[in-house]
């Protein structure tokens, strides 16, 4: 059931504005939610002066896994000049998350949210779910949903926040 209302409310956002709403914004990046599900270790104090995406997603999400690999390439192409992604996966079935995991060989971390805790504290509503932080981790922007335009959206900050030091 909570499956159907967040692939429901997801369709719906699909079109919503690109900007986040200021009050939406009111998020802080404090912790990390635990362990990395894959190679790719990160510890908090590594965000300190970075430009950080924090992607909330699940397996059973389709516009999430249509995302990951725009994101993997923004994650390759600036990473260098300081971007750090984190993918925090949503979904339920640890084990169909670990199957889908093994598939994929994402170069950044992606981490569980166990009893969904940041997904709460981030006021999450639908999936995928992006917010973008500056390097002071003030948060930027936060985008919902997934097609072509957002994307360019995407990589549009993180080019703007990149250039700002």
């Amino acid at each position: 059931m909570l499956r159907a209302l967040t692939l429901l409310i997801t369709i719906l956002l699909l079109h919503s504005p690109l900007k986040a709403a200021e009050a939406d914004l009111k998020v802080q990046l404090t912790a990390l939610p635990g362990e990395s599900l894959n190679q790719h270790k990160i510890k908090f104090a590594d965000l300190k002066g970075k430009v950080v995406i924090v992607d909330f997603w699940a397996t059973w999400c389709e516009p999430c896994k249509e995302a990951l690999p725009h994101y993997m390439e923004f994650y390759k192409k600036y990473k260098s000049k300081g971007l750090v992604f984190i993918a925090v996966n949503e979904d339920d079935d640890s084990k169909a998350r670990d199957t889908y995991l093994k598939q994929a060989a994402y170069p950044f971390p992606v981490f569980a949210d166990p009893g969904k805790k940041m997904l709460e504290s981030f006021g999450i509503v639908a999936i995928p779910t992006v917010f973008i932080f500056d390097r002071k981790l003030k948060p930027v922007t936060m985008i919902r949903g997934f097609d072509a335009k957002k994307a360019q959206a995407i990589e549009k900050t993180i080019q703007e926040l990149i250039n700002t030091k």
